[in-house]
């Protein structure tokens, strides 16, 4: 039992040596770029090592994007958008979107940097149809497809979900700078409202966008 416990505890320590030592390079020179003998240098460890975990270095980027997919798949069941204009008219986070940005902000180090131009190309444009798909779930139950609609369903998905995943990837990009509560509400008040019209809101307003009730609740 305590044999195989040590052998966990490796395992994790090896495999938590190879994710940091993929994250430092793929800064340093970019993912497409990375090979096997790059990681079990980085990572102290024989290439020997780096097969028992992994097949290569795309299985490796796989299984640690599979890991944080899970969680997403999981917040974004509750994600539902004709709930958050009744949380804009209050000013306050559609919990939901809430909950998702504290699961990403948890894995931060990770999104930073596959979400920037030296990351994985592929991420984004994941976590963009992942978005679409749940929006498009929630709006087929109560508004089937009409053609004679202001905006048709795939182009209004483009843009939310585009939208979504822009505001992220600056969020990693700034380093995190905003709460996830200050996030969260910018995202509920552009969802429901428009950027536009969430812009030209004044912070102080009853109507504002917000953000001066969230920092004072933080």
């Amino acid at each position: 039992m305590e044999h195989e416990l040590k052998k966990d505890r490796r395992k994790i320590r090896t495999k938590k040596l190879i994710r940091q030592a993929l994250l430092e390079l793929t800064a340093e020179k970019g993912l497409s770029k990375i090979s096997v003998m790059d990681l079990a240098e980085r990572a102290e460890i024989n290439r020997g090592t780096f097969y028992l975990h992994y097949k290569d270095v795309a299985d490796l980027v796989d299984q640690l994007k599979k890991e944080i997919f899970e969680g997403i798949k999981i917040l974004s069941v509750e994600l539902n958008p004709l709930e958050v204009g009744h949380y804009a008219e209050r000013g306050e986070p559609y919990p939901a979107i809430l909950k998702l940005l504290e699961y990403l902000l948890s894995h931060a180090d990770y999104l930073r940097i596959m979400l920037s131009p030296n990351g994985d190309l592929q991420l984004p444009i994941q976590i963009k149809e992942l978005i679409a798909e749940r929006m498009l779930q929630h709006f087929e139950t109560i508004m089937p497809n009409d053609p004679a609609v202001v905006i048709p369903w795939d182009y209004f998905l483009a843009f939310t979900s585009s939208a979504s995943i822009g505001l992220l990837t600056h969020w990693m990009e700034q380093g995190n700078d905003l709460s996830t509560r200050e996030v969260a509400l910018m995202i509920t008040q552009i969802n429901s409202r428009g950027p536009l019209e969430t812009l030209m809101r004044r912070v102080g307003n009853p109507h504002s966008n917000g953000r001066e009730k969230a920092q004072n609740e933080e």
